[in-house]
This record gives C-alpha cells, sequence and structure tokens, in this order.
C-alpha cells in the first residue's frame, strides 16, 4: 500500500518585494533548483506591468496590490502571513527554507523585524 503521506520539499523559498526589486527577484529564481517549492509576492500597483518570470515548476508568482498606505506595506504583511502559514514553530531537518525580502518591503514593520528576530 502506498503512503498518503506527501514528499516534503527539500527547498521552499519565499521571494518578496516591490517591482523596484524585479532584477534581485528574478537573479534569485535563476539560482533556485529545480524542485524548488514556494512563493514569490510581488507588490504593484495598478499601472504596473510585470514580466512573465521563468521559476521552477513548484513556485508560483503573485502579485500583491500596492497599499493606499503606502510602497511596501502590502508586500511586508503578505510576508507576516506567510511566515505564520509556512514556517513551524518546530525545526524540520529534511527541508530548508529560504526568505529573500527586497529593500522597498516596509522595512520599519513592527510585525517584519518580530519575525526577523524570531528567525
Amino acid at each position: 500500500m502506498r503512503s498518503h503521506r506527501r514528499r516534503v520539499p527539500t527547498e521552499h523559498v519565499l521571494l518578496a518585494g516591490d517591482v523596484a526589486d524585479l532584477p534581485g527577484i528574478v537573479a534569485a529564481l535563476a539560482w533556485l533548483p529545480a524542485d524548488a517549492y514556494g512563493q514569490v509576492l510581488i507588490e504593484a500597483g495598478v499601472d504596473d506591468e510585470l514580466p512573465l518570470l521563468a521559476a521552477p515548476l513548484r513556485v508560483t508568482v503573485h502579485r500583491v496590490e500596492r497599499s493606499p498606505q503606502g510602497d511596501g506595506v502590502a508586500a511586508a504583511r503578505a510576508v507576516v502571513a506567510w511566515v505564520e502559514e509556512w514556517i513551524p514553530d518546530e525545526i524540520d531537518d529534511r527541508r530548508t527554507v529560504s526568505i529573500w525580502v527586497g529593500e522597498r518591503v516596509e522595512p520599519s514593520c513592527p510585525r517584519i523585524n518580530a519575525l526577523v528576530e524570531r528567525l
């Protein structure tokens, strides 16, 4: 009988940034292994056009609409939500989690600072 347990991805990634961070995101995507799993979050305004990004099959790209509160706020909220969902309290030695956050994501966000301390 085949096990119903899902295979845990060895490389789980989050890349998050603003449209101005696209060069860094593109460079990071180029270095990912083919079996990487994760998400790319790009904060963009309504009028910003995003290019089609080459990513491993199990890495999805999501557009995060820029918040009226200013640049980086919506992306910061999305990063916090991702970490709360995907980073377990207990360490799993079977996988590596990599997070790259662009410089335009709200750096003064207390929740981002708390995440950095936690991670």
